[in-house]
């Protein structure tokens, strides 16, 4: 039969994952790097050596953010099987200072890529959201013009008990002031 025979399929064999070899690619073994301070020092050196630290730099030059190339340097070390994922995460921070300092050592204007600007979601403006009839933009969003038109509920349940009295009675204090009788004991 020919190989091209449409009535055999063209596909790996059922099982096949589990009998090939695992080391095959760099992130299948333990990692080279394992110490926050090693990597750093590998990251400073693929900036000295070659042609790294000069591409990256014309990243930001042309408006990629710290963040996006700090996301790449860790993720080459991840493929390479330099560090894990876990650690890339703890060593993005000083890879984006690194980076930050050879940015301003260039004089290149650089954005950092965090956008905290604008307004956050919080659980109180989505509740807010979720009342409203309104399709909103969140960025043209007035949070307090969303949380005034929302319907107002009646809150109810064991956490939401009105009055002071009532949770004294619930915590087994009577009408005198609980602080008073301790204060009482403690002088005795």
């Amino acid at each position: 039969m020919p190989m091209n025979n449409p009535a055999m399929p063209d596909a790996p064999i059922p099982g096949a994952n589990y009998t090939s070899n695992e080391k095959n690619y760099p992130w299948h073994r333990p990692p080279d790097i394992t110490d926050t301070d090693d990597a750093i020092d590998y990251v400073a050196d693929k900036f000295n050596d070659g042609t790294d630290g000069i591409k990256y730099m014309e990243m930001l030059r042309a408006g990629v953010t710290v963040a996006a190339v700090t996301d790449m340097i860790v993720t080459i070390g991840i493929s390479d099987g330099k560090w894990t994922p876990d650690f890339a995460i703890l060593i993005a921070g000083p890879v984006a200072r690194l980076v930050t300092i050879l940015a301003k050592g260039y004089d290149i204007d650089y954005e950092m890529g965090l956008d905290t600007e604008g307004p956050f979601v919080t659980s109180e403006f989505l509740k807010a959201v979720e009342g409203s009839d309104q399709i909103v933009e969140i960025n043209e969003l007035d949070v307090q013009e969303v949380k005034d038109s929302a319907p107002q509920e009646e809150a109810g349940g064991l956490m939401s008990m009105s009055s002071t009295e009532e949770q004294n009675a619930m915590l087994g204090y009577g009408d005198e002031e609980p602080e008073a009788d301790m204060i009482d004991e403690e002088s005795a």
